[in-house]
């Protein structure tokens, strides 16, 4: 008898085990979880690049979506991004102990698309206080970076995607950091945008990649998610 219910306790404490959800699982999406950083000057929130955001998540089921908490000011912009910098570091941080188990989509357009690529490659563009990289232990819970109008849009680059074969207004000089990232980064430029290609001067070009890249994006996305 004792051997029975010695095994009948054993099979209920495996049976619990497997059961028990892992860190924050609770409290975690089943799909992913797309983070969005917004251009200069839009209202808190996803600002244009949210439309990008919500087709990701009618694509996955069970995903959720957070909106970077910074100023996303033009003027002054320095002080802007460097905070933008900073709040996501810690956000990604964070997220990546509380649900070590869910994938995270970064999103960031224009100023929102400069915040995301230093904090995951490093700030190495003049004027701007230096960062590292982001480490493994974070980037390898991040599936997929849709990054479009970047400022700091360097030529060259593997994960380059449009009709611009110039560098933005503020150009990194260690292009090499965002190695980590490489392989699962999009970052959109078209010729004469103002911003991620220095000398250009349409801001209507930088205004059209949602409707001209959104698809693409949404694409390039799911792609990762399969793979990862």
């Amino acid at each position: 008898m004792h051997s029975i219910l010695a095994g009948l306790t054993l099979l209920a404490a495996l049976a619990t085990a497997k059961s028990t959800p892992g860190p924050g699982d609770l409290n975690c999406p089943s799909g992913v979880h797309v983070i969005v950083a917004r251009a200069s000057q839009e209202a808190p929130g996803p600002g244009i690049m949210g439309q990008v955001a919500n087709m990701v998540l009618e694509r996955i089921p069970g995903s959720d979506m957070e909106c970077l908490d910074y100023p996303a000011l033009l003027d002054p912009y320095v002080p802007s991004q460097t905070a933008g910098v900073a709040n996501l570091i810690t956000l990604i941080q964070k997220y990546s102990e509380k649900c070590p188990r869910t994938k995270m989509i970064l999103m960031g357009y224009s100023q929102g698309a400069h915040v995301t690529s230093d904090v995951l490659c490093g700030t190495s563009e003049t004027g701007f206080p230096a960062t590292k990289p982001q480490q493994s232990t974070v980037t390898d819970k991040i599936a997929a970076v849709v990054l479009m109008g970047d400022p700091s849009f360097t030529a060259g680059q593997p994960f380059n995607v449009g009709t611009s074969h110039g560098s933005g207004i503020f150009p990194r000089l260690n292009p090499d950091g965002c190695k980590c990232v490489d392989h699962k980064m999009m970052s959109i430029c078209d010729a004469g945008d103002m911003f991620c290609e220095k000398g250009g001067d349409s801001l209507a070009v930088h205004m059209s990649y949602v409707i001209n890249w959104g698809d693409a994006a949404v694409d390039f996305v799911l792609s990762m998610i399969h793979s990862y």
